[in-house]
């Protein structure tokens, strides 16, 4: 369950939201369908009405002015999304409008919406009473754009009932009073964001929008959360824009760089190559790829570590979390040719000293692992904590795992070492190469085949409702070679055997 919620997770930050459009006016704005129906106004909303003034400080507690419109204010404190200070709301009612107002800042507790392409700030979720003319207004920090315009900034809104998001009609950026306002309808989450990023991930024409940016002179995500041990003292920002995404690594300070790009930039596939031994004794150091979770935003570590015969000596990783490792948290990853040896990896679930929580990946060769790893009540191992389908070829490990003799590359290996294979199923090869199963009583759990060729997993694939696995799954590899197929299904945590096991040769 743990792995389906993360995979979801990330599923979830992918846009999905369609029917965004934008008018070209020089001003910079833009709109979309919610504009469409939205009520008009006698009065623009931006057009120098005089911004409140609360002497006490405390948010909701705002004076009434002149035309009998009221406010309601919520101070936003996000370190890792400083750009968004306030969030100001007014509306002309005969209610008290603070105990009928709610802003609550959303960053970190909404996958979806933390996620958000371009998102400037934190989105905040709104709600009020019965109201004339309700107005929501964004106050910014404009230190805190880095090299985002502040004209670039567009306010969007999530459309509840069709599941996107639409830019708000009407909104307007005050650089002078750094604020960026609209009149509104409803309630519900808004956010800012940097109009260039957001359209171009629809692929629009963004040319109005273009600016000079050097993604470096801003601090990532990553940077922001403060667990970057020696990394950042190393890393030499320019070198690792330069060389991204193929790595040849031949110093300490140029694989604390990849560190740097990977966890700070969503890139491809990347490719890191070691040109020498590198000595990482007396460093702090820190995973490559993280999970973030509630952040809203993951860096995996995808693509191929070619140790080349060389070693990574004296890693010590020491953190209060889990994906612990020399890859933290990664996808289809291919390991080889390393030796990392001297390693001391803390962590708590998903701790290993070459991987910490490894998904979709197939074969590992010619990896060694020496050293100590601490770990929580699960998923530790002495090679990679957490992993689904990893073939290790010709890998070795001499590991203490929370000090004791562990003679598991991962913690599934354990898991299959300890639980007994019973052969519910029973599989038949069929004089066509087919392979076919009965339906044996009782359930199981994501039944699915395995497949592997020449050693390798190359395939799981739901057998649910299929009695008949066909030759182009079991060939996908080629048709030449020692083809392996039984089926499994999920037990005591991990995936486990129920059939007898077909292997031929062609």
């Amino acid at each position: 369950m743990r792995k389906m919620i993360k995979y979801l997770s990330v599923l979830m930050l992918v846009p999905v939201i369609t029917g965004c459009t934008y008018d070209n006016r020089n001003t910079g704005s833009a709109r979309g369908r919610y504009g469409e129906d939205t009520e008009e106004y006698e009065e623009d909303p931006g057009s120098g009405e005089e911004l409140y003034s609360d002497e006490d400080g405390d948010p909701g507690k705002i004076p009434v002015d002149s035309s009998g419109r009221k406010y309601y204010s919520e101070e936003i404190h996000n370190s890792i999304k400083p750009e968004v200070t306030e969030v100001i709301f007014s509306a002309v009612c005969d209610s008290d409008l603070e105990n009928e107002t709610d802003i609550s800042d959303l960053y970190g507790r909404d996958v979806l919406h933390s996620g958000l392409v371009g998102l400037m700030g934190s989105p905040v979720e709104l709600s009020y009473g019965q109201v004339l003319h309700p107005e929501i207004c964004f106050v910014y920090d404009e230190n805190s754009l880095g090299p985002v315009p502040e004209t670039n900034l567009v306010m969007l809104h999530y459309n509840e009932q069709d599941y996107f998001y639409d830019t708000v009609k009407a909104f307007s950026v005050d650089t002078d009073n750094n604020t960026v306002s609209a009149p509104i309808n409803e309630g519900g989450v808004y956010m800012l964001a940097d109009a260039y990023q957001w359209y171009a991930c629809w692929g629009m024409d963004v040319s109005q929008y273009a600016y000079d940016s050097d993604p470096t002179q801003v601090a990532s995500t990553w940077e922001k959360r403060g667990e970057t041990g020696s990394i950042m003292e190393l890393a030499d920002k320019d070198w690792a824009v330069a060389n991204a995404p193929d790595f040849y690594v031949t110093t300490a300070e140029e694989l604390a760089s990849v560190v740097y790009y990977v966890n700070s930039f969503s890139g491809g596939y990347y490719q890191i190559t070691l040109g020498n031994d590198i000595d990482l004794s007396g460093y702090d150091w820190m995973p490559i790829g993280w999970y973030g979770g509630g952040l809203g935003e993951s860096h995996p570590f995808y693509g191929t570590v070619d140790g080349n015969s060389h070693e990574i000596r004296g890693m010590k990783i020491d953190l209060g979390y889990e994906d612990c490792g020399f890859i933290g948290y990664g996808t289809d990853v291919t390991l080889k040719d390393i030796s990392i040896v001297g390693a001391d990896v803390r962590g708590t679930a998903c701790t290993g000293i070459a991987g910490g929580e490894i998904y979709g990946s197939s074969e590992w060769k010619n990896v060694y692992v020496h050293g100590n790893v601490t770990g929580g009540a699960d998923d530790y191992g002495a090679i990679v904590g957490r992993e689904t389908s990893i073939s290790f070829t010709d890998c070795t490990a001499k590991v203490l795992v929370n000090q004791q003799p562990f003679p598991w590359f991962s913690y599934r290996q354990k898991i299959l070492d300890e639980t007994e294979i019973v052969e519910s199923f029973t599989l038949t090869l069929n004089d066509d190469m087919t392979i076919t199963r009965d339906e044996p009583d009782g359930e199981f759990r994501n039944l699915g085949w395995h497949i592997e060729h020449n050693g390798v997993q190359i395939l799981d694939r739901s057998a649910e409702n299929e009695l008949v696995l066909e030759t182009d799954y079991q060939w996908l590899d080629g048709s030449e070679g020692t083809h392996t197929i039984y089926l499994t299904a999920y037990i005591n945590g991990t995936y486990i055997r129920v059939s007898n096991i077909i292997e031929y040769e062609l």
